[in-house]
């Protein structure tokens, strides 16, 4: 059986598309509503269009974040909690990069809210709260660097890249429409739409794109508080080759308070750099035996440190387990285990193969 969607590793990917797509509707909205206080306008194309078209990119770029939030929340990778989301740098998962993301949904949220009550607030402290849009961006931009773990990959930067020359070509745009009546406030925006763009390109080689980043951005401090003291630091350190080994251990089955069936498998792995696998896996009871999956988590390590790699089933069948696991800096392993398992004596035995991604 293929676990689709209950698996961390699922949520992972889902997380990293909806907050690309949430930057590039984000960056959509405010070249939009620059062109709507420019009056962009002409006889194929209305005013009153661009302030639809600016409206509606802003309300899906919430209803895209709020599943980028909802995926972020649920997987277990990187521990998450609500107030992480809401309250911004009091996360143990790079503080700093991932409450750069909970200020700027904080500031995207009260502009929505502030927008629904628009009449009731009046035009100029609408008007007012409406600037951080402005803010909003950049932060936002800012978090994507920081956190996202794609940003290494040509295509996100190149999403990056698109993303930075809409928003400078909307401000000039913008710029030009005000000068010279608004010389000051044109000038200060175009010198930051250039100061912007040049000090992320000065900083990315030493920052996101150095190999040490993960660790630097605070990545292993929630997955060592997840194992024991050393694990960031073992983490940091283990390189895996490919193997296949033996393995022998312990299962045990609950019930759950929900009527499912909890299965846990601790296993010894004959293997100095990899001695441990857990695998937990809840589900249905089957009539006949096994069970029917709908969710599970992995983790593979050491002795001192058993959750180095960590992630979920992605494949079961039978007593053959397909896995993967990943560091918090992005190293990845595909496991597969093929066990004898012993169910009344509680044991399992069998082999694992471990193969880096």
């Amino acid at each position: 059986m293929v676990l689709a969607s209950a698996g961390p590793s699922a949520l992972w990917y889902l997380t990293r598309a909806t907050g690309a797509v949430t930057l590039v509707l984000l960056t959509a909205s405010v070249a939009l509503g620059v062109a709507n206080v420019g009056r962009l306008q002409s006889t194929r194309w209305p005013r009153f269009v661009v302030e639809g078209l600016h409206l509606n990119v802003s309300l899906l770029a919430i209803a895209v974040l709020a599943v980028h939030i909802c995926t972020t929340l649920l997987d277990p990778f990187a521990s998450i909690h609500l107030l992480d989301a809401v309250v911004p740098f009091i996360s143990s998962y790079r503080p700093v990069w991932l409450g750069l993301g909970a200020f700027a949904s904080d500031l995207l949220i009260a502009i929505a809210l502030t927008s629904m009550i628009r009449r009731r607030l009046g035009h100029r402290a609408w008007r007012a709260t409406h600037w951080f849009a402005y803010a909003c961006w950049p932060i936002a931009l800012l978090h994507a660097v920081g956190t996202g773990s794609d940003i290494k990959q040509l295509w996100m930067q190149a999403l990056l890249g698109g993303c930075m020359v809409s928003v400078v070509v909307a401000v000039w745009a913008r710029a030009g429409f005000g000068w010279p009546a608004r010389r000051g406030l044109s000038a200060s925006a175009v010198a930051a739409s250039i100061a912007l763009p040049v000090a992320l390109v000065v900083w990315l080689p030493s920052g996101p794109l150095a190999s040490n980043w993960a660790s630097r951005s605070g990545t292993l401090a929630s997955t060592a508080a997840a194992g024991t003291p050393q694990a960031a630091a073992g983490a940091a350190r283990v390189q895996i080759a490919a193997f296949s080994a033996r393995v022998n251990g312990s299962v045990s089955e609950h019930q759950t308070s929900s009527g499912g069936v909890e299965l846990d498998l601790s296993l010894a792995v004959a293997n100095a750099a990899l001695g441990t696998v857990h695998v937990r896996i809840d589900g249905n009871a089957v009539p006949g035996g096994g069970v029917a999956m709908t969710a599970s988590s992995v983790s593979v390590g050491t002795s001192s440190s058993p959750m180095l790699f960590r992630g979920a089933v992605t494949s079961l069948d039978g007593t053959r387990i397909a896995a993967r696991v990943a560091t918090a800096d992005g190293r990845a392993l595909t496991v597969g285990l093929a066990l004898r398992v012993d169910a009344a004596s509680g044991s399992a035995s069998g082999s694992v193969q471990v193969v880096p991604v």
